[in-house]
């Protein structure tokens, strides 16, 4: 995880959008950081993630709790002083009911008042939090974007993305224990392919072919060539001339052929 990829970690953790996969990934690029990466990290977390943005800090007078305790002891003392017990026609004791003095409309005003307030501010502070996750979601896809076109480029991620013509074809591992994981994106129309990968790690003095196999299984050619040690790869390969019924990738030592080699993973037939 490079410094950019670390920073926009950062802010989606800030925010509790990683999974477990993705917090793991952040957690040990994090530990692994310089001391001051670490402490711009934290920062940026911060500014992401302020808990006192919507705290209010007005507070009541302190004389206004008496006030309107007071208020409600006086009135209780008022209707029980001056009820009185009348007999039902039934025979049973009922104690006459006086009508209550009405509360103050400036009292009820004010309590309509504050309801609203607080309702408002619930209904702001929801839609704050909806906006900077909305907000988090798009800084991280055109982050994704931009690195898609950096590593196809822009006229070849359109190839890739919108052609009809464009095959997906995914490779399987050779080997269980193999890890890494590769595609390549052929298009017959213009004899054209691009293989994307990672997780492919290449041992000193050891290089990745990408060759075509014919129907016989065997390689008719080599078409790319790289060196890996499990970031994410872009190549661009012209197939012209070959019809090419599997794509493979082989591990071989540098200066060899791939024949020479050891197969790591192939695609189905096309």
């Amino acid at each position: 995880m490079n410094t950019q990829e670390l920073f926009e970690a950062a802010q989606l953790d800030s925010l509790g959008l990683l999974d477990e996969r993705e917090q793991a990934e952040f957690e040990a690029a994090f530990a692994g950081a310089s001391p001051a990466i670490r402490a711009q990290l934290r920062e940026e977390q911060s500014r992401f993630a302020k808990p006192d943005r919507f705290r209010i800090s007005a507070e009541p007078a302190v004389e206004l709790r008496a006030r309107v305790l007071g208020a409600i002891k006086a009135e209780i003392a008022e209707v029980a002083g001056s009820a009185r017990s009348r007999l039902h026609v039934a025979g049973r004791e009922l104690p006459t009911v006086h009508p209550v003095r009405r509360v103050s409309s400036a009292w009820r005003v004010a309590t309509l008042a504050c309801a609203t307030a607080a309702v408002v501010l619930a209904v702001l502070v929801q839609q704050q939090n909806v906006q900077m996750q909305r907000l988090a979601t798009v800084n991280l896809s055109d982050a994704n974007l931009n690195k898609l076109v950096e590593l196809v480029g822009p006229a070849d991620l359109t190839d890739v993305l919108l052609s009809a013509s464009t095959k997906k074809i995914a490779f399987t591992a050779a080997q269980p224990d193999f890890r890494g994981e590769a595609a390549v994106y052929y298009n017959p129309a213009k004899e054209t392919a691009r293989l994307l990968c990672r997780n492919i790690v290449a041992q000193p003095g050891e290089t990745i072919r990408l060759v075509v196999l014919d129907e016989d299984g065997k390689i008719g050619k080599q078409i790319a060539e790289f060196d890996s040690q499990g970031e994410i790869i872009s190549k661009s390969a012209s197939v012209s001339g070959y019809s090419p019924k599997q794509f493979a990738l082989y591990v071989t030592a540098r200066g060899m052929e791939a024949s020479k080699g050891h197969l790591a993973m192939i695609t189905a037939n096309i």
